[in-house]
């Protein structure tokens, strides 16, 4: 049986992958977006409450829809952890804050089967309990695996993290970088903008997929627009809030009218 890499397919096949986080716990959204013809979803577990046994529900739930079900962990040193989402069947991860080519090697090692890496043997559910034939061979080639460049030193070390082998892409976590940068919420400021093009640079130099979050429809295709291959769209609870007051106030607006 061969393992999907269902990120690396959507790219290859439309030339870019969309993708939502999803901070809410919640399989159900994962059906809805799936549903709705999402590429991947990110399951936040830095700064959401998700636990492991949740994620693996979650999972299921995408798999159902031929959807990618990544995981975002909380700390970029907890490499036990990280190994054990794989081993319970996630289909790859999302790391925060990693700024050393030290720290992206420790990773790797924590991620990839040898010769890559150094993750233990398992034959669990990500093994399909047996059914995936070489699957160490097949998980480090599908297993997906994202850094996140989000401060100033990340971007000072990027061309050297992109060499990083195992790596499958970079992707820019605007909050944090441009807070880190002076900046806070302002993604157009000229020092988040040149931080931008020089990691998106760097990813176009060493073959790695560049990814950057984005919250509504025009800064989605603008990224898009600019070469950014894998791009989040939306927060599934920010989202949720956003619309259901907009429909709401729709509401109550329209009933003033009629009444």
């Amino acid at each position: 049986m061969k393992m999907p890499n269902i990120v690396r397919e959507r790219i290859e096949s439309e030339g870019y992958a969309l993708g939502a986080f999803v901070a809410s716990g919640s399989a159900m959204n994962c059906e809805c977006l799936a549903l709705g013809g999402m590429d991947f979803v990110v399951i936040d577990a830095e700064h959401a409450q998700t636990d492991a046994e949740t994620m693996v529900d979650m999972t299921r739930a995408s798999e159902m829809y031929g959807m990618a079900a990544l995981v975002r962990v909380y700390d970029p040193s907890d490499t036990a952890m990280m190994s054990r989402l794989l081993d319970v069947g996630i289909h790859g991860l999302m790391i925060p804050l990693v700024e050393t080519v030290s720290q992206a090697a420790a990773i790797i090692d924590a991620v990839k089967f040898t010769p890559l890496g150094r993750r233990g043997a398992n034959g669990g559910r990500g093994a399909k309990w047996g059914l995936y034939e070489d699957y160490t061979r097949q998980s480090n080639d599908s297993l997906y695996t994202i850094m996140q460049c989000e401060t100033k030193r990340g971007v000072d070390n990027i061309d050297a993290i992109c060499e990083t082998p195992g790596l499958d892409c970079v992707f820019i976590g605007l909050a944090d970088l441009s807070m880190d940068l002076g900046h806070p919420g302002d993604d157009g400021a000229a020092a988040v903008a040149e931080a931008v093009d020089t990691i998106l640079a760097a990813c176009r130099r060493r073959n790695v997929v560049p990814g950057i979050v984005t919250g509504s429809v025009d800064a989605a295709v603008k990224r898009l627009s600019q070469g950014f291959k894998l791009v989040t769209c939306m927060n599934d609870q920010v989202f949720f809030r956003v619309s259901s007051g907009k429909h709401i106030r729709a509401i109550r607006e329209a009933a003033k009218v009629a009444q």
